[in-house]
């Protein structure tokens, strides 16, 4: 085998049918096919577990435990395999403390650059606090005080208290102790100085408070000797308690404070250190919010949604549930005896009276809020929890503003700016500071290498296309496709070499006029020396590839074959492969028809959610709306974030004025990615509730009768039918304590999940676990005139997944696939005026999937219902009723409308990027 290429022999991971293909080393190879062609079970469950799996055995078993454990493929061979780096581009992220700045690691290095170069300005007095250590002070008043005559001294000690004498020096015992040790002078408030002798007991005590101990008096020249001035600020410290006082001939005065601490006010500050600047750290995050940025309130508009009802009508939702009826109770007696009506709307009361219902009377009534605050003391308990989360809002955090940091750490300024004014800066901005950032010599000593370094992992961000975020932007609420660019900016900015990185659609979420940056970071990680194996649909990607890989013909079990593999000229040129059809532009979109008729409109007012500046839209209801736009532009924020947010009342919902309209939508579903359910024993037959008809099928023979199963006997989740051994999961899980576990057949029912007497039941020849291995499509025929069953298989088939078998776990779906369950399912549950929201749907999608996705859409829209898509695919943009464009840039340089209209009508924009992007496809304005 040549040494040069990656070779791959017999590949048989879920649908692949022994696959053997090859993979130049340090080339861009692209994996490309249908949707369930078998893509990434080639890249991911092959390709990358193999090389994962041989770097994990390659460590102590101790080491392993910490590791992710991926099981052997099923391949012959896969030979000369470099280290390999998967970059998905699935967002896993839910953590609310992770940030791009996190995520990026660029806020590590901003905390390590505020550690080194940072000035600390106290919030009191407005002044820059100096580091008070003997050296910087004698510094100081060389140059300040040069040519003048200074008296140093030190601060006397506080005189005691009346009521605990016993606990201070008195007067005359001060007095007695400085005469002891050489101090015979004291400097008073007026600037004078005066002799200890000649004071008395009474005029000491007199002036004590203001007067300091005069430790030196010296004449700042070149001739002073520098140790005498660092001696006396030395003493004066010990003995002043920190406390410098250094007063010129001339009556002017100034204080000089060990330590950093302000010289004017004496606030203390703690010194810059990295910890200090995290959010993550108690050293650092603000002791309000604990570092997240906001605190939780009560969501008055979920707690009285409708203020047209009355107090009596239910006006108050949460105690119009069982567990709320005696509180309901209270509110009536509490407003006969304060004498608030409660058969009038609950905006019709005075402001008096719909406070008393809020807050209470302080008296018997504990009101609203008091019943919330029972609450959070019975958090312990899972409803309380689940009802304080049901009524939760959040809003920024009063004590810092939603920087997330205590006030210490935000006094620390670089140039003018504190580290939350730098995190809110989108990385494109931040690029732009530091490269202007000017330094002092010293401050450059300090910073070594640190400013390029941090610059280098900037610049690395802004190449993948994440100019437009800002570092403080929570990395939960990116698409796949901005994390997973995450993921590529830090596996770029490693500068890794001989390694073998595997993506996942890395142009998921860019516009057209984005995808040439793209291709340049991903020849970037080649040219270091690197292998690029890359799953991928879009056209231009896969032009520019060194290679690939075509997977089909067909999907599910008419796939995971190679079709053909090579240089771009020989797919281009192949007779049947639907990639080759692609490249040639044979599937080409059809020409937009017509709009459909409105059925009213949805308008948002004043948008101001993250980027959007004062957005207002409007959006067709009955038609296919799509929000396009440049990354970054605001596309998911308006969507996601204003539309469902403010519809559905969520408690992060997108600041805006107002949505007119929202009465005519009766309900928002959201087709996304994630799995219709986390149970790995979910599948189609199950999610689809088709498996009910299957079971009542067996239920009802004439086998099953004399065993005296029912319906649920034949589910291998609850006991009866199924094996008990392995209660119905097929297999049995060993555990190889640091080493990985070991799945292998359960010995009890062969990996077959049922009982015998389960598999001696047959409807129409077949047993339950010949009935879960057909896939949708043959499962169609076979119960074609069953109406519990075929019909719930119908919008799975319309929707491309009829390769799928019944029992197919939902967790071995890619992110496409998941999200076609999930508009199968709103098919079967469509509802009129209902608004569907999807983002990205063309995610995992071939050029020749889009057409049934559309068709899926059509039918939505059929019903009744409204789509509301965000999307890039020039395709689905060509076929839509209406256009939002975003833009005319990313982050600060987006938020706003470019064009709305037909399609027709964005292409014959002047400025509109989508707008070109639509007139190079072909569409004419």
């Amino acid at each position: 085998m040549a040494e040069d290429e990656i070779r791959i022999l017999g590949a048989r991971s879920h649908n692949l049918q022994g696959v053997s293909c090859r993979i130049p080393l340090r080339q861009l190879t692209v994996v490309t096919g249908v949707s369930g062609s078998g893509k990434s079970t080639l890249a991911f469950d092959t390709l990358y577990a193999e090389g994962q799996r041989r770097y994990v055995a390659s460590l102590s078993t101790y080491a392993r435990q910490f590791l992710e454990r991926l099981p052997r493929p099923d391949v012959d061979l896969v030979s000369h395999l470099p280290p390999a780096i998967a970059i998905e581009q699935r967002n896993r992220v839910t953590n609310a403390r992770s940030t791009v700045g996190t995520a990026t690691e660029i806020l590590d290095h901003l905390r390590l650059l505020f550690a080194k170069l940072g000035r600390t300005r106290c919030p009191d007095c407005g002044s820059f606090v100096e580091d008070g250590t003997v050296e910087s002070v004698v510094d100081r008043l060389l140059a300040r005080h040069a040519g003048a005559r200074l008296v140093l001294a030190a601060p006397l000690p506080a005189p005691p208290k009346r009521k605990a004498a016993s606990a201070g020096e008195s007067t005359s015992a001060l007095r007695e102790r400085l005469l002891r040790e050489g101090f015979t002078r004291l400097l008073v408030a007026d600037g004078r100085v005066v002799e200890l002798e000649d004071l008395g007991d009474r005029e000491l005590a007199a002036l004590r408070p203001d007067a300091a101990i005069v430790v030196d008096r010296v004449a700042v020249s070149a001739e002073l000797p520098r140790a005498r001035l660092a001696e006396a600020v030395a003493s004066a410290f010990e003995r002043g308690g920190g406390v410098l006082a250094a007063a010129r001939v001339d009556g002017a005065r100034e204080t000089y404070r060990a330590g950093l601490v302000c010289d004017g006010c004496g606030r203390a500050f703690p010194r810059p250190i990295p910890a200090l600047f995290s959010f993550n750290s108690p050293l650092g995050a603000c002791q309000v919010c604990q570092g997240f940025g906001r605190t939780t309130g009560l969501d008055w508009e979920r707690v009285i949604p409708d203020p047209a009802k009355s107090l009596a009508g239910g006006a108050i939702v949460p105690f119009q549930t069982e567990g709320g009826k005696a509180c309901q109770r209270d509110l009536m007696r509490a407003a006969r005896r304060l004498g608030i009506p409660t058969d009038v709307s609950f905006e019709a009361l005075s402001p008096a009276h719909q406070t008393l219902v809020r807050d209470g009377d302080g008296d018997d009534w504990y009101g609203v809020r008091g019943f919330f605050e029972w609450l959070e003391g019975r958090r312990y308990k899972v409803q309380s929890r689940v009802l304080l989360a049901r009524y939760r809002r959040y809003d920024p955090c009063t004590a810092c503003g939603g920087a997330r940091l205590q006030p210490d750490a935000l006094a620390v300024e670089v140039a003018g700016r504190s580290i939350a004014d730098v995190s809110r800066q989108t990385i494109a901005e931040l690029h732009a500071w530091l490269g202007g950032l000017a330094l002092s010599p010293a401050e450059a000593a300090r910073a070594g290498r640190l400013r390029d370094a941090t610059l280098v992992r900037v610049g690395t961000a802004l190449e993948v296309g994440l100019g437009y975020l800002a570092l403080e932007r929570q990395t939960r609420t990116l698409s796949g496709g901005e994390a997973q660019r995450i993921q590529l900016a830090t596996a770029l900015g490693g500068t890794l070499t001989a390694a073998l990185y595997v993506l996942d659609e890395p142009s998921i979420g860019l516009h057209a006029s984005d995808v040439a940056r793209l291709l340049a970071v991903l020849r970037s990680i080649r040219d270091q020396g690197n292998t690029v194996v890359v799953v991928e649909h879009a056209p231009e990607i896969v032009s520019a590839a060194d290679h690939v890989i075509d997977l089909g013909p067909g999907a599910g079990r008419l796939g995971g074959r190679l079709v053909v593999e090579g240089p771009v000229e020989v797919v281009r040129a192949h007779p049947t492969s639907l990639t080759g059809r692609a490249l040639r532009g044979e599937l080409a979109p059809a020409a937009p028809s017509a709009p459909r008729a409105e059925r009213g409109r949805l308008r948002v007012v004043g948008a101001r959610e993250h980027n959007l500046h004062d957005l207002s839209v409007e959006i067709p209801l009955g038609q296919l709306v799509v929000v396009t736009g440049v990354s970054g532009a605001g596309k998911s924020t308006l969507v996601n974030d204003v539309v469902v947010g403010n519809l559905l009342r969520a408690p992060e919902r997108g600041a805006c004025e107002r949505i007119e309209g929202a009465e005519r939508v009766r309900s928002v579903v959201r087709v996304d990615p994630t799995p219709p359910a986390r149970s790995s024993r979910s599948n189609p037959a199950t999610v689809s509730k088709a498996f009910d008809g299957i079971r009542k099928r067996f239920a009802a023979t004439r086998e099953a009768k004399a065993l005296g199963a029912g319906p649920g006997w034949f589910s291998f989740n609850v006991a009866g039918g199924r094996c008990e051994a392995c209660e119905g999961a097929g297999e049995v899980v060993v555990d190889m304590q640091f080493l990985d576990d070991v799945r292998v057949p359960c010995e009890s029912c062969g990996g077959r999940r049922y009982r015998p007497e389960a598999l001696a039941v047959r409807v129409d020849g077949r047993t339950i676990v010949d009935v879960l291995g057909l896939t949708l499509d043959e499962a169609a025929v076979a119960f074609a005139a069953d109406p519990a069953i075929a019909p719930r298989l119908e919008p799975f088939r319309r929707v491309g997944l009829g390769y799928l078998t019944l029992g197919q776990p939902l967790s071995t779906l890619s992110g496409g696939e998941n999200q076609r369950v999930r508009l199968a399912l709103a098919l079967i549950e469509g509802a009129a005026d209902a608004l569907y929201v999807l983002d990205e749907p063309t995610t995992g999608l071939h050029p020749a999937d889009v057409e049934v996705l559309l068709a899926c859409l059509e039918a939505l829209i059929a019903g009744g219902g409204s789509v509301l898509v965000v999307e890039h695919n020039l395709e689905l943009i060509q076929r839509a009723d209406y256009v939002l464009d975003l833009g005319p840039e990313g982050g600060p340089g987006g938020g706003r409308l470019v064009a709305s209209g037909t399609p027709a009508e964005i292409a014959a924009h002047p400025t509109s990027r989508t707008g070109a992007a639509l007139r190079a496809a072909g569409l004419r304005g």
